[in-house]
């Protein structure tokens, strides 16, 4: 019983300890057209659980299953960005330390959830002012992936990474109409300018279409197909008696 207790305590120690490491979530205002919002940095990891440890694998998997557990999708959505940025900040202190395994495989959890939040993104409509947020931090993860590059620029995991956090900006711009641009000032300071995306922008966006609303929609289109063969099929068929088996009107067996 006791051994029990103490694992169940570590499960939950390491939970409070994954909430500390992510980022604090802000609600951001949704009418941001024209504004120039300060680009931040994301900092080297210093919680007790990197990507070195142990239980890093346990400390993702419950970060994992937060996410699952979250029913509003934009809340959803901001844990998923939020978790990919925790692993930017992994992977800078395991880059600093020089442990390269390490550093590549906290890129690789990286990209693994960009495709999740890809994915999320499929069941949100146009013009989504509540994914704001989200998409305002994939753009300070372009700003940070972008100047990591510039100092390590045959990292082939960091350069993947960096494209693949363009493609999901991109992404995001379909859902809210909204682009975000990074900026660098006279003083060397980037700023992210937050614009309206024109018409033509808008146009180009939608016929944009992801690998996940692909699939989507080709679930959908053979779950329509299959019904409308069933149905036909249920239309078309009539039950013949077999010889022998119908007795004729009136008549008694003997």
């Amino acid at each position: 019983m006791g051994k029990k207790h103490i694992i169940v305590g570590g499960i939950l120690l390491i939970a409070l300890l994954c909430g500390i490491g992510t980022a604090a979530v802000q609600e951001s205002s949704p009418d941001l057209q024209g504004v120039d919002l300060v680009s931040g940095d994301i900092r080297p990891f210093e919680g007790p659980i990197g990507a070195d440890n142990p239980l890093h694998g346990l400390k993702v998997a419950l970060e994992d299953l937060d996410e699952t557990f979250t029913f509003n999708d934009t809340r959803r959505v901001e844990k998923q960005v939020d978790h990919a940025q925790l692993r930017i900040a992994e992977f800078r202190k395991e880059l600093d330390l020089n442990r390269t395994d390490s550093a590549e495989r906290v890129l690789d959890l990286y990209w693994q959830k960009l495709n999740r939040t890809e994915r999320s993104l499929a069941a949100f409509g146009s013009d989504e002012p509540g994914l704001l947020y989200a998409q305002e931090m994939i753009t300070l993860h372009q700003t940070v992936l972008a100047s990591l590059l510039a100092s390590h620029p045959d990292n082939q995991g960091l350069s993947r990474a960096y494209n693949n956090s363009l493609s999901l900006g991109e992404r995001f711009s379909q859902k809210t109409a909204m682009k975000f641009t990074r900026v660098l000032g006279k003083d060397n300071k980037t700023t992210i300018r937050a614009e309206k995306l024109d018409i033509r922008e808008q146009t180009r966006m939608e016929n944009s279409v992801t690998p996940a609303e692909t699939l989507i929609r080709d679930k959908n289109e053979n779950r329509e197909k299959t019904g409308n063969q069933k149905n036909t099929i249920a239309g078309n068929t009539t039950i013949t008696p077999k010889p022998g088996n119908r007795e004729e009107s009136g008549k008694k067996k003997t």
